[in-house]
């Protein structure tokens, strides 16, 4: 049987197009280094409009060994998705299709990605903290089902709606976005793995460890918490990193006259051996509280480092402190949140757990790739 990347890839295109023409239009494509991700537009008549397609992203060129690889991690992903899939705090996949033996999972197009939102400017603290209390919110229901650590927390993997594009609310509610956790395919990596992935600007030291196969691993339950504080100093300084670069600029891709030196990992391991310091120009600007929350979260030792719990229950103190409407806001939905997860999961949903099913017995074997 052929396979989708045996043809030429404008032909994978038409064919992609054609196998999920009921999403609507085929209106954008893009790729990352493991995925190739399609867009597609119902119209403005239909809600939700726009759907994402994410696809492994494989080669002719490739070994076998690797193109399994490649199809075992859009399984894995699938499956902590899966997981996690009742919480309206989780980005979560509605189906999934199989075109040409590689699997797309679909979802729906969200407003923008918080890496979109920073680039916009500093957030006010009522914002930056109510989208963090969302995320850590979201992580620790991941953990309640098992996925301990999501370990690529960054802004890009967080997605966001922006809730007065959406609903009908009065003029004075206090909350902007509403954000979703996506993209689990590392997922708790290191239990399956033993090997420490993640994204250099967000990885806490324990991430650089590697563990072989006969040692203990280590606790990796507040790496995610590593990654927030970075991604709180972020949203209060404009996308500015701890390190006191612009994370984008430096990060995956340097810009035109920046240095290349972050693209290694000595760098970034020098900060963290450093203590994780926060810029000071940047941590000028931050409120007593916020700035000792940030500290706490970005502790090079694990063991004193704020747990999600603790991380939450910090934050919602100080949201409560500047801002109580924000507070119960946020409260109120959080609580509607958590009952739609629980009458999910009592309810199940059928349907999904068929497709998810049926993905994982297509390739239960290891087949001729």
């Amino acid at each position: 049987m052929r396979r989708l990347w045996d043809f030429p890839e404008d032909v994978q295109t038409r064919l992609v197009a054609l196998g999920l023409s009921k999403q609507g239009e085929l209106i954008g494509e893009m790729s990352s280094p493991h995925s190739s991700i399609f867009t597609f537009d119902h119209g403005k008549q239909t809600h939700p409009r726009y759907v994402v397609a994410k696809g492994i992203q494989v080669s002719t060129s490739m070994s076998v060994d690797d193109k399994w690889k490649y199809l075992c991690r859009a399984l894995y992903e699938v499956n902590n998705a899966h997981a996690v899939c009742h919480h309206p705090s989780i980005q979560r996949f509605f189906d999934v299709e199989i075109i040409y033996g590689v699997p797309f999972l679909l979802s729906r197009k969200r407003d923008a990605t918080l890496r979109d939102v920073i680039a916009e400017g500093s957030l006010s603290e009522t914002e930056a903290v109510s989208v963090a209390v969302q995320i850590v919110h979201a992580l620790r229901y991941c953990a309640s089902k098992q996925l301990v650590c999501h370990q690529d927390l960054k802004p890009e993997n967080i997605f966001v709606d922006f809730i007065a594009d959406h609903f009908s609310i009065p003029p004075d509610y206090p909350l902007r976005c509403r954000t979703f956790v996506a993209d689990f395919e590392l997922a708790n990596a290191y239990l399956v793995l033993r090997h420490p992935y993640g994204s250099r600007p967000y990885m806490a030291p324990e991430q650089y460890r590697r563990v072989a196969d006969d040692t203990a691993l280590p606790d990796f339950s507040r790496v995610d918490v590593f990654a927030l504080g970075v991604i709180l100093f972020e949203m209060f300084t404009g996308g500015v990193h701890p390190i006191g670069e612009h994370t984008s600029l430096i990060w995956p891709t340097p810009a035109e006259g920046k240095s290349r030196k972050w693209l290694r990992e000595d760098p970034w391991r020098q900060w963290l051996e450093r203590g994780a310091e926060l810029d000071p120009t940047g941590a000028s600007g931050l409120n007593s509280e916020i700035d000792r929350i940030i500290r706490d979260c970005l502790k090079p030792n694990a063991a004193v480092r704020l747990s999600k719990d603790e991380l939450e229950a910090r934050l919602n103190e100080r949201l409560k402190k500047v801002d109580r409407h924000a507070y119960e806001a946020l409260s109120l939905m959080l609580a509607d949140f958590d009952q739609i997860a629980r009458e999910g999961e009592e309810g199940g949903w059928p349907y999904y757990a068929e497709r998810v099913e049926r993905l994982n017995s297509a390739f239960s074997d290891r087949t001729e790739l």
